[in-house]
């Protein structure tokens, strides 16, 4: 089974975009929705970690399709600040050096 995604569903392109880049960059597994159809269909693909939307039309969309966990970007929230959000504390470890080394 392939790991969990996270979904980047909003209307705004830019959000999109932007959100994408950071999460491959950090080695996420990501899925683009920019329609209710392609939200469906990024469900039933696999299993989703979480869901990034950028606005509340976004979340209410978002939450009505499903019962996992939406992250609506807060009012002045960067775009950095919400996909360190998705990507949870196991991002964090990674920049931590091993007791090996």
């Amino acid at each position: 089974m392939p790991p969990p995604r996270i979904v980047v569903y909003a209307m705004n392109r830019s959000f999109r975009v932007q959100c994408v880049a950071l999460l491959r960059a950090a080695g996420a597994a990501v899925r683009v929705a920019s329609r209710q159809a392609e939200l469906a269909k990024a469900l039933g693909e696999g299993t989703i970690a979480a869901i990034i939307v950028d606005d509340d039309r976004d979340a209410a969309v978002a939450r009505v399709v499903t019962r996992v966990v939406v992250m609506q970007r807060a009012p002045g929230e960067s775009i950095e600040e919400i996909v360190a959000r998705a990507l949870g504390p196991a991002d964090t470890l990674a920049d931590q050096p091993r007791s090996s080394e």
